[in-house]
């Protein structure tokens, strides 16, 4: 499985998107920093703010669209044909994959973290450095976790690129919309952001415990949502091989 992953990343090193997504995970929290300082807000609503928009936004989008670039590359390319004769199978190709975008989403989470405290330096002001990483880290995975259904749709519907930079998206902006609406509406990332938002500040949450969703209650939606999601796509593109 390792061998497999590592012959994911080297596939990716020849697209720049990833470093450049990378940068701008880096770079996205500069804008923010600078209104922090401007308006003399505290390191709680920076980390609060760079988080719900890099984590349940700009991610969410951005690992769809990884996803594409994993699962299109070999059809792309015309190498699909010669993966199919290799004595792998495709839950091992397909697993191998999806510990590729969770390691991304990982990396991902580092670099917006790494900018954030940075930021908080900037501004005067850091707290709970440790917590708020593991938080973070651990937001990386539930994310990519969250994400499983769209990467099953791209695999299922093979409708290219612009297909998958839409589906994310929608998917993304609709659960971004159902958190702020306070609706009881769930989805996979809307149940990771209403575990997370708690989690993600010190400060006061205004009577919202209730509507927030423990970490059992999460972790339960995210196990049901990668059984689902693995099973799905797995079974299909087993299917299509034969």
């Amino acid at each position: 499985m390792l061998d497999l992953v590592k012959c994911e990343f080297w596939k990716l090193k020849r697209k720049k998107f990833i470093f450049l997504t990378i940068l701008a995970a880096a770079l996205f929290p500069i804008p923010m920093t600078a209104f922090a300082a401007k308006s003399n807000l505290g390191f709680d609503w920076l980390y609060l703010n760079i988080g719900v928009f890099g984590y349940f936004l700009l991610l969410p989008t951005v690992l769809g669209i990884l996803g594409a670039i994993l699962f299109f590359s070999e059809e792309t390319n015309g190498t699909q044909k010669n993966i199919n004769t290799i004595p792998i199978s495709t839950a091992a190709l397909f697993t191998a994959k999806v510990i590729t975008i969770l390691i991304f989403s990982v990396v991902y989470s580092l670099a917006t973290n790494g900018a954030t405290l940075i930021g908080g330096l900037i501004i005067g002001s850091t707290d709970h450095i440790l917590y708020r990483l593991l938080i973070g880290l651990l937001i990386g995975v539930m994310v990519a976790i969250s994400i499983l259904p769209i990467i099953a749709i791209e695999c299922i519907s093979k409708k290219g690129y612009v297909f998958s930079i839409i589906l994310s998206f929608v998917y993304a902006s609709a659960s971004f919309a159902i958190v702020f609406a306070m609706a009881n509406v769930l989805s996979p990332l809307s149940a990771v952001f209403r575990w997370a938002l708690p989690h993600m500040t010190t400060g006061p949450t205004y009577g919202l415990d209730d509507w927030f969703l423990s970490s059992p209650a999460c972790i339960g939606i995210l196990i049901l949502t990668a059984i689902a999601s693995l099973t799905l796509a797995i079974i299909y593109k087993s299917k299509q091989e034969i």
